[in-house]
């Protein structure tokens, strides 16, 4: 997301930042897991460099400035969305996370979040952007031929584990061809959001 100038100037014009002496609370979420990632503070301009730029710029009120998210680290914050909350006095953006969000290292600022299937999907979707030298999973993404052998091998296993095997195989098994599922969808240009949104649509047609 990427505004004009003016478009940006005429929604920050109707912001009241006069309720904290001329800031308003910007809550940072994550596009694709919905985690919270940071709270910070905006003040007009910094909402505006925002909003023009097209990433995350916050006000500091230690160093009493405007600075743009990842300018030092490099974990910069892409806006996807923004919209402020009913009072028009606090602003919730979308936005996609470069890195982790918090200075200590962690995901958010808020502690890590629980690594489950939406944490492996955005992981994935992470190496698809840049990955380590070496990386499994990048090698998957630049693949498809081989990210479909692989899927194909671990449907395979599964299917070998819940007829003959444990539960305990069966478990890992099933996290083998969901990893390698996701990696397949992932070469082939499917991202977490579109997952979700056709799960989402599923979901509310079935009711």
């Amino acid at each position: 997301m990427k505004w004009e100038k003016k478009k940006a100037e005429s929604f920050a014009s109707k912001i009241n930042f006069a309720k904290m002496g001329g800031l308003a609370p910007a809550i940072a979420q994550d596009r694709e897991t919905k985690d919270v990632l940071m709270l910070a503070f905006m003040d007009k301009g910094a909402l505006v460099k925002t909003l023009t730029s097209g990433f995350m710029h916050y006000f500091s009120r230690s160093r009493k400035r405007i600075w743009k998210k990842g300018e030092e680290s490099g974990n910069v914050q892409q806006v996807v969305s923004v919209k402020a909350d009913c009072d028009s006095d606090s602003l919730l953006f979308s936005v996609r996370q470069k890195g982790p969000a918090c200075h200590t290292g962690q995901e958010s600022c808020f502690g890590e979040r629980e690594f489950d299937l939406l944490a492996l999907a955005k992981l994935i979707a992470e190496r698809k952007r840049g990955a380590p030298t070496g990386s499994y999973t990048a090698k998957l993404l630049s693949d498809k031929r081989l990210a479909i052998a692989k899927v194909r091998e671990e449907s395979e296993e599964f299917i070998e584990a819940t007829e003959k095997k444990g539960r305990g195989e069966r478990i890992w098994e099933a996290c083998d061809l969901l990893y390698h599922s996701l990696a397949l969808a992932g070469a082939c240009g499917i991202t977490p959001s579109d997952i979700n949104k056709e799960l989402k649509k599923r979901h509310l047609n079935r009711k």
